[in-house]
């Protein structure tokens, strides 16, 4: 079917707005990989297009010995980053899954409750609750500790609500028929539903490790001594002021968002299958 002239007109605006919308979202990366391969110092910002040279590659290696903040290394920045990040995604998916499929599944008084709860603190603004939630966490012992990732245990949110969708697309016949075979509710869950949620769990972890990944309020706040990778290049540049070395910082914020986009580009797919279908299911 031949589109009409006045489609491939609105065909072609739409197309030019969509490809001017992917250069302004481009360019700060092309901005901070041609600052990154710039000779020391604070040039770039005379001369903030131009591409480099010569192009000076050993700022990656000199980001790895010169990014330090709070007696911490690069190295040890990325053990905190995979720490903050895979352990807060590994016990949110856990809680989130588990209480998901006990408000979806199992029949009681305050079912609708904690559903309804769920939504409710999804729209209560974050820095609304920092105050409370920095004393709480203070009260325990967590702040400037690496159990702070414990704060990740609280089964609502974003995670639960795709979780309890599909949760209530899966059919109830598989579990009855383990509890007829004798199977406990603690086998089903492990060895029947969560399997089942595998792809849906999968998709939810990976969005949640790069969001963490990328998180430099949080551990600003509540793990000051001990910086990720996010936290640690605002607290070099707060650090060092003027005399911060700009090469060297963004060849680390380079090296910092490579993980993440590499996972974002190998998963893509899955994401896109199993959360967003899996959300519409319910």
């Amino acid at each position: 079917m031949k589109k009409t002239l006045g489609e491939k007109i609105i065909f072609a605006i739409v197309s030019i707005i969509f490809l001017v919308y992917a250069l302004v979202i481009l360019y700060p990366f092309f901005f901070a990989i041609m600052s990154s391969l710039k000779e020391n110092g604070r040039a770039y910002i005379n001369d903030s297009v131009s591409l480099p040279w010569p192009m000076y590659f050993g700022n990656y290696v000199k980001a790895f010995k010169e990014l330090e903040v709070s007696n911490n290394n690069f190295f040890q920045m990325v053990f905190n980053t995979i720490w903050y990040a895979g352990g807060c995604t590994v016990l949110e998916i856990l809680s989130s899954s588990a209480i998901a499929y006990c408000v979806c599944r199992y029949k009681f008084k305050l079912r609708n409750f904690f559903y309804g709860l769920s939504v409710f603190i999804m729209i209560i603004p974050i820095y609304g609750a920092l105050p409370s939630s920095y004393r709480l966490f203070s009260i325990l012992g967590l702040i400037d500790s690496r159990f702070y990732i414990v704060s990740a245990i609280n089964g609502f949110g974003f995670s639960f609500l795709i979780l309890y969708a599909y949760y209530k697309g899966v059919s109830w016949n598989y579990a009855e028929a383990a509890f007829i075979d004798g199977a406990s509710h603690y086998s089903v869950f492990f060895k029947i539903m969560q399997p089942m949620a595998m792809p849906s769990v999968t998709a939810i972890a990976i969005m949640s490790f790069v969001g963490l990944w990328n998180d430099y309020s949080a551990p600003l706040l509540f793990m000051p001594n001990l910086p990720t990778l996010a936290s640690g290049l605002v607290l070099y540049e707060k650090e060092t002021q003027y005399m911060a070395n700009q090469p060297i910082y963004f060849a680390g914020a380079i090296i910092s968002i490579i993980p993440v986009v590499t996972i974002f580009i190998v998963f893509q797919n899955t994401i896109m299958q199993n959360v967003y279908a899996g959300g519409l299911k319910g």
